[in-house]
């Protein structure tokens, strides 16, 4: 990736990526996905005292449909397992096959597994962090009662690439992605409204200009 490539995807980035603090809460929730780094990070929150519960969801999504055999959860929770997390401390949602059905899905397991859900932590990849807490404060059902936390593996945009999840361009591609769901998904019902900067619909315009496809 040139150098101005890097300024306007590091404006996307930091667009996308929230950096909550960390707070003790009742449940980690892994979404599931096609980066194990997101398993491996919600098992050390546990494993750290974050919470006293480990959930994952997922069934196949957008980035595991066709390239993966079994469920996300499953997936995770081989990981976690291999980490040191007790098998009794981890609960599985394997029906899940979008980011909207993650958050439902998982509540309605944890409300019949009579688990408190007063607040939760949320692991997903980095880029989509600001899309994931958009998506929890428009279809968990309980927002009263429920605070959320997003938070994701610790790295930054240059540490992203991996041959498991994808070159510099593909994070290009998967960042684009965000900034539309942002924008369209709203209308749709799947998510609240959020602002897109004009700096970032700046960076979005170059990179669709320079030939790059949203993800």
């Amino acid at each position: 990736m040139d150098c101005e490539s890097k300024r306007w995807a590091r404006i996307l980035w930091d667009y996308l990526c929230l950096h909550q603090p960390l707070e003790k809460s009742d449940v980690i929730i892994g979404l599931g996905c096609h980066d194990l780094r997101v398993a491996e990070r919600s098992a050390a929150l546990f494993l750290e005292g974050w919470a006293p519960w480990l959930l994952f969801t997922g069934y196949l999504g957008n980035q595991t449909a066709g390239v993966w055999t079994r469920r996300e959860a499953d997936v995770f929770l081989e990981v976690a397992l291999r980490m040191g997390v007790p098998r009794g401390n981890i609960l599985l949602e394997t029906e899940a096959t979008n980011t909207g059905e993650n958050i439902r899905f998982s509540h309605r397991v944890l409300k019949e597994s009579n688990i408190p859900t007063s607040k939760l932590i949320l692991v997903q990849q980095p880029f989509m962090e600001r899309r994931v807490y958009a998506t929890f404060l428009r279809q968990w059902p309980d927002q009263v009662d429920t605070y959320a936390i997003v938070t994701s593996p610790q790295m930054d945009m240059s540490a992203y690439p991996h041959p498991t999840v994808g070159t510099a361009s593909d994070l290009i591609g998967y960042m684009l992605g965000m900034v539309e769901r942002i924008r369209d998904y709203p209308l749709k019902g799947f998510q609240v409204e959020q602002d897109l900067t004009p700096s970032v619909l700046s960076a979005y315009q170059w990179f669709l200009e320079a030939g790059y496809s949203p993800k």
